[in-house]
């Protein structure tokens, strides 16, 4: 590092190293386990702090995730492995895993011969989506809370060919047939074209336990295109959007969903990618915010927008029940890779038997499982009432 202070340390911020002799031992021993250890194997983050924050160097990271390819020519930064590809261009906020762009918290920085990365970014990005299942307190996800945006009288954005408080509700409801087949418990906080608040949809999402919670909408602005998902942003960061039920974007305090920062950009990055890999569209990429169904939610949360209604052709195309459909099929299988992946653990008694269920510990979670089968469902739960206790 040419200029900056450098420390070297294994702050609480970054993922914790294990000794590299014993899990030097551990692969010697159980060469099985090799996939389990091998993040294990490094050495101290090194430090240093550019802009009155913290930074670590994008060779730091690729070391400490043990890939065996590093390349960075001029400003462009490549990391990769047999499964995993990280890329990013210093003087950006954004970089990508496995093809799925990402909002960096802090811009990425290039000091002489180093790119840089902050350690926010490694610690509330990088590190639960690659390694998902050492998220803390992780739970399985036995209910899902689907939310379509808007209704009633609030119908969101429109067009030609019709409302997002309608497109919404019909992802939602092909999403909770998705579900329901997997076994899962599903509410919504509205079956039909009902009034809903803000206030009213996060009450309701903090009855269940064990759940996660899916804000779904479309986007409307000239010249727009494509799908964006949002987790809440982590305490100190300031938000990437502006739109409706947004507090100012001068922000930067600790809300209650922020003790999920973990699960919510993993549930995020999932759904994110199991929708870009579903339907043609633009990413827009995983950004953070503080809407309001972020804000104080109590369980894992994301809230997607599935396309801009405004722009002719992905308006057209949104209209359709095939994409609409797409799309619900899609935040279920997102669901259910997020699942699978943070519960790598649950259940699983040996290395041999995880690997006939699961992806592997190391896969980042926007990786699509293939032929893995997920972990066996809950017991099959029919539909429950919505928000409206009378319907």
């Amino acid at each position: 590092m040419k200029t900056g202070a450098v420390e070297t340390c294994g702050p609480t911020q970054l993922p914790p190293l294990s000794p590299t002799v014993h899990a030097r031992r551990l692969l010697g021993l159980f060469p099985g386990l090799g996939l389990l250890v091998a993040a294990a194997v490094g050495s101290d983050w090194t430090v240093v702090r550019q802009r009155d924050r913290p930074y670590v160097t994008f060779a730091n990271v690729a070391h400490f995730y043990q890939f065996p390819e590093y390349t960075h020519v001029s400003r462009t930064v490549s990391l990769r492995s047999e499964r995993r590809v990280i890329r990013a261009q210093a003087g950006t906020s954004e970089f990508s895993i496995n093809g799925v762009r990402f909002f960096a918290n802090f811009p990425l920085l290039s000091i002489g011969d180093d790119d840089l990365i902050s350690v926010m970014d490694v610690s509330k990005i990088i590190e639960p989506v690659l390694r998902p299942s050492r998220i803390q307190k992780a739970e399985k996800v036995e209910t899902v809370v689907l939310d379509p945006g808007h209704g009633g009288t609030d119908q969101g954005a429109s067009s030609s060919w019709g409302t997002e408080k309608g497109f919404a509700l019909d992802v939602a409801l092909a999403a909770r047939r998705e579900l329901i087949r997997a076994g899962y418990r599903v509410e919504m906080t509205r079956v039909n074209d009902v009034g809903v608040s803000l206030e009213e949809r996060v009450n309701f999402a903090n009855r269940f336990p064990k759940a996660v919670f899916v804000s779904i909408h479309f986007n409307s602005s000239s010249g727009g295109a494509g799908v964006e998902s949002y987790a809440l942003a982590p305490e100190g960061v300031l938000s990437n959007a502006s739109s409706e039920h947004h507090v100012s974007a001068a922000d930067v305090e600790r809300h209650a969903g922020n003790a999920l920062d973990g699960q919510n950009i993993a549930l995020t990055a999932s759904i994110h990618a199991a929708v870009l890999s579903r339907v043609s569209a633009f990413d827009r990429g995983v950004r953070h915010a503080r809407f309001h169904v972020l804000r104080d939610i109590k369980i894992p949360a994301v809230l997607l927008e599935g396309g801009f209604i405004s722009d002719p052709a992905e308006g057209q195309r949104i209209a359709t029940g095939y994409y609409r459909q797409q799309l619900g099929t899609a935040i279920a299988q997102g669901i259910q890779n997020y699942n699978a992946a943070v519960n790598y653990r649950a259940g699983v008694t040996s290395f041999a038997v995880a690997r006939t269920n699961l992806p592997p510990h190391a896969h980042p979670i926007n990786e699509p499982l293939g032929a893995d089968r997920p972990l066996e469902p809950s017991p099959l739960h029919p539909p429950s009432i919505s928000i409206n206790a009378d319907e």
